[in-house]
């Protein structure tokens, strides 16, 4: 009531933020079960195997051969990768003889921007990813290729309610929104 800001807008756009968050979260991890199937669970899921004598939680550039090998139309593709794989990523190497060449480098070196793609394709640093050393910790994804089911017209559904804790001078709000996903 004091606030110099009406609350309904600042907490929708806050909710609706956090929803996104954790659809992006179900959309990867998801179990299926009451929730959208993640791609990390689903049967359609490709991994890739280490390399012989790799170190557990190591990323090499073979690894990333493999998995960008593997995908059929690159056309749509991005890399996902948790946040922990970027000195990884940054440090990779393309082993020749005894030496080895940096694979990953920013235009203009250091200075330059870090990063944004990884064999052509964008990258996208992402909690939602798994640590580094596990399945899913590096994704290489079309996302045009993944189902989302949302009743037509449908936006997420806000509403407030003063009455249920009129006695404390508190007010409810309740957000709703139907949706499901899962690989196609």
């Amino acid at each position: 009531e004091d606030s110099p800001i009406s609350m309904e807008p600042l907490l929708t756009r806050l909710f609706s933020d956090a929803l996104a968050w954790q659809l992006d979260n179900a959309f990867i991890n998801g179990s299926g079960a009451g929730k959208p199937l993640g791609v990390l669970n689903a049967p359609c899921l490709i991994s890739v195997t280490k390399e012989t004598g790799q170190a557990a939680a190591t990323i090499l550039y073979e690894n990333i051969i493999k998995m960008y090998a593997r995908m059929w139309d690159k056309s749509n593709a991005v890399w996902m990768a948790n946040d922990d794989t970027f000195p990884q990523l940054a440090s990779m190497s393309l082993s020749v003889g005894t030496g080895g060449a940096p694979v990953w480098l920013p235009a203009g070196g250091i200075s330059g921007k870090p990063y944004d793609t990884l064999l052509g394709k964008p990258l996208i640093l992402t909690e939602h990813c798994q640590a580094l050393g596990t399945v899913g910790d590096v994704l290489f994804a079309d996302w045009t290729q993944y189902l989302v089911g949302q009743k037509s017209g449908a936006t997420v559904k806000f509403a407030s309610i003063i009455h249920f804790k009129f006695d404390s001078d508190q007010s409810a709000f309740r957000f709703v929104m139907r949706i499901d996903g899962q690989p196609w």
